[in-house]
């Protein structure tokens, strides 16, 4: 089995932006819980793809560098001519305006536990269409996420031997 290191974004973020611009795409895993439900810290991975500003959609995830030199993962919410605009699924901030020169990878596909699905995935896309409008609920469903995964672990029937 591999190794896994640990390495802090601010490190790591620059040799992937070279690697996406000599066109190879790379695998990460998502740290933060800005993302959530979406993406799960440290259980989740993410295939970063060169992407450009012409080429990226309300709904799409991108990976950004704020002109504080932080790295952000999030989602596109609106897109105008020469700016664009994020939010974090669990968040109700929105961040923005965004140059296009900010923008430096687009989330392509998604691996969650043994399973690997694309971002253009019909369901995956109906599920972002419905978080996008409901930003000034979120927080309620998010409760009532955790609430239900609460429930579901209890209400597991007991295994015998």
């Amino acid at each position: 089995m591999r190794e896994i290191k640990l390495i802090k974004s601010a490190d790591i973020f620059p040799v992937i932006k070279e690697i996406l611009c000599d066109g190879t795409n790379v695998w990460i895993t998502v740290t933060g819980m800005s993302m959530y439900p979406f993406l799960r810290e440290n259980l989740d991975s993410v295939k970063l793809s060169k992407t450009s500003f012409d080429a990226i959609r309300k709904g799409d995830i991108v990976l950004i560098k704020r002109k504080s030199g932080e790295y952000i993962l999030h989602r596109v919410l609106k897109k105008e001519k020469g700016h664009f605009y994020i939010v974090g699924d669990a968040q109700k901030w929105i961040e923005g305006p965004l140059q296009p020169e900010q923008l430096i990878a687009a989330v392509t596909e998604i691996k969650r536990k043994d399973h690997q699905f694309s971002c253009q995935n019909s369901w995956w896309k109906f599920l972002v269409g419905f978080w996008i409008n409901i930003i000034p609920f979120r927080n309620y469903f998010i409760k009532a996420i955790r609430v239900f995964l609460k429930l579901k672990k209890y209400l597991k029937p007991a295994q015998t031997l």
